[in-house]
Parts: structure tokens; C-alpha cells; sequence
């Protein structure tokens, strides 16, 4: 059990190039999981986390500081046809899955959620929510929007498993987060870190967690976000189109 509440890393300054920028995507969150964090600092000191075991779905890691002291991480790559995939990394600090109850080996320490946005000549054409390992895909007709470019998406709980995104519903413009509107947190590019920062994030062992971004996992979490309708070579970047 926890009793004291571990302040997360200082957000790193904002540092993004403008298409990162137009497709971040804006969150709300669920009143029954934590708040995205920061990771690292300009210093490089890396977020801890907080336990699983016998303590409440929320606790130490919801409170409106943790809006204000955010980052957002991203990481985008085309290809000469076209195409371009936004993808965002998310750190939240535990995910706990039974409530003030010993976990079974189901939450755990650390969470890494990931959103990634497709663009066809720069229009927004599929977005996938990172769900358990794997990634739900829906047409950007299907995706509820903030102008235009900022899919709505939601972290919660899913059932008795545990915490991933969603897609958003009409029902989900009633806010739930403490700053009552759709929230983007401060984002940096993957060129976007102070020097060396960066690469100390993603050499970093996060267990169970695992950053989207990275050399190591980027075409991997690419591929698995991938429509069937894109034809894409994860392997390549051609540059922004």
C-alpha cells in the first residue's frame, strides 16, 4: 500500500512540429482510471510509478495538477504514396485492475496507451486506439472530432479488465476530467526532447508497459495499427507529404 503520493516528472517544455500539432487527439477521462503524466524531465529523471495492490483505482493519480504538469509524446512517418501515420504515446503511472484488492497479476505498475491517426494527403482518414496489445480502428466518418482534426477519444476502464482507450461517444461531451473540455496535454515531437532526454526515456524498462515510439517497437505498433484498406511499409519513411 501506498500512502504517499509520488510527484510525477516536471513536463518537458512543448516542442512539436506543426502536422504532430493539427492530429493530436483530445482526451477525456474516465472517473474510474488515472491521468496521463509525464515520463521524464529535462534532468532525466523517470516516473516511478505507483503499485497496484490495495489501493483504489484513482488513488495519487488524478488530481488536476496532473493536467497541468502533462505531456503528450508523438512520432509520425509517411510514405510516397500518400500516407502518414500520428502515433501518440500516453504514460500513466499504474493500472489497476480490482480495486483495493492483491493483484493477481492483471494491473501493473506503469501504463503505456497509445492513439494513432492515418492521413491521406493530410486529411485524417482512420484513427486506432491502442485496447490490451492490440489497437480498435474506425474511418475518421466514424470518429467524433474536435475541429476537425482532434479525434475524441476516452480512457477508461474497460470492464473487469483493465484500463485502455476508447472511442468517444456523444454521451462523452458531458466532461469528466477536472478541466471540464476536451484536454491535449503538451506535446513533444520525437525530435522534439531536450538532448540525450530521449534517448534515456527509451532505454528505460517500463515491465509490462511499453513505449509505442521507439526504434525497437515502431513498425511493430504500425503494423498492428494499420487498416487493411492502407498500404503502407512501416519500415520506411519518405517524409511529410
Amino acid at each position: 500500500m501506498e500512502l504517499v503520493k509520488r510527484a510525477p516528472p516536471t513536463a518537458l517544455p512543448a516542442n512539436f512540429t506543426f502536422w504532430d500539432g493539427v492530429y493530436q487527439p483530445v482526451l477525456d477521462f474516465d472517473q474510474d482510471g488515472c491521468y496521463n503524466v509525464p515520463a521524464i524531465d529535462k534532468d532525466g529523471k523517470i516516473a516511478e510509478g505507483l503499485g497496484v495492490n490495495f489501493v483504489s483505482l484513482t488513488s495519487s493519480c488524478r488530481d488536476e495538477s496532473d493536467l497541468d504538469n502533462n505531456n503528450v509524446y508523438v512520432r509520425s512517418r509517411c510514405n510516397s504514396n500518400g500516407w502518414c501515420i500520428f502515433l501518440y504515446d500516453y504514460y500513466f503511472e499504474k493500472d489497476v485492475a480490482i480495486p483495493n484488492f492483491a493483484d493477481i497479476g492483471i494491473g501493473h505498475r506503469h501504463d503505456w496507451e497509445h492513439i494513432a491517426v492515418w492521413t491521406l494527403h493530410r486529411t485524417p482518414a482512420y484513427v486506432a486506439v491502442s485496447q490490451h496489445g492490440g489497437y480498435e480502428i474506425k474511418a475518421a466518418k466514424d470518429v467524433r472530432w474536435d475541429a476537425e482534426t482532434h479525434p475524441k477519444v476516452v480512457y477508461h476502464k474497460d470492464g473487469a479488465q483493465t484500463h485502455c482507450f476508447r472511442f468517444a461517444n456523444q454521451g462523452d461531451d458531458k466532461i469528466e476530467n477536472h478541466k471540464k473540455v476536451w484536454f491535449r496535454g503538451d506535446l513533444v515531437s520525437y525530435d522534439g526532447f531536450p538532448s540525450g532526454i530521449r534517448d534515456k526515456l527509451f532505454a528505460h524498462n517500463f515491465g509490462d508497459a511499453t513505449i509505442a515510439i521507439k526504434d525497437s517497437t515502431f513498425p511493430g505498433n504500425i503494423k498492428k495499427a494499420q487498416p487493411k484498406e492502407v498500404t503502407f511499409d512501416a519500415n520506411v519513411d519518405s517524409g511529410l507529404l
